[in-house]
């Protein structure tokens, strides 16, 4: 697959993986907020329930963008350069934001013993979001330590040609 074909086909991806995450940040969790938390605690509960969601959605939409940067710089052959490894780099910075963010939600869930009017589903749920995203994190800290040393191995090539 060629630099510009795997350009086309990342983008399409984030396309898609953000078009999918708007949904299901903006409609779908609503709805089912609306359903689980207002029976329970209110409008007040409903909004904080939205809130806080659209809060822990800005750092994985700053990923997407960030990525996107990342796919225009592969469709320039320019794939292992330090300004895809900043951008790695700034995308670990944000989802281990979002990471700390879920943490307190988890702890905020047990201490307020939110888990007995929902289940341990919800503590499930949000445990498995947590994990999901300190994979994300470290494999964003570990991709961009790649590229940069090999950006770092590509410059010292171009330089003895």
């Amino acid at each position: 697959m060629k630099q510009m074909e795997m350009s086309k086909y990342l983008k399409a991806i984030t396309i898609g993986a953000s078009v999918l995450f708007l949904v299901f940040v903006g409609w779908f969790l609503p709805s089912i907020f609306w359903q689980m938390v207002l029976e329970s605690y209110g409008t007040f509960g409903y909004v904080s329930a939205c809130v806080t969601v659209w809060v822990t959605a800005v750092p994985v939409f700053l990923c997407l963008w960030k990525f996107w940067g990342i796919c225009v710089r592969i469709g320039r052959d320019d794939s292992f350069s330090k300004e895809n490894a900043k951008a790695l780099k700034q995308m670990s910075h944000f989802l281990l934001v979002d990471c700390i963010l879920y943490a307190l939600i988890l702890t905020g869930c047990v201490i307020w013993k939110w888990y007995v009017t929902y289940g341990l589903i919800l503590l499930f749920g949000i445990f498995l979001i947590l994990m999901i995203c300190i994979s994300l994190t470290v494999l964003c800290a570990s991709l961009s330590h790649l590229v940069y040393k090999a950006s770092q191995l590509q410059e010292d090539q171009d330089l003895t040609i």
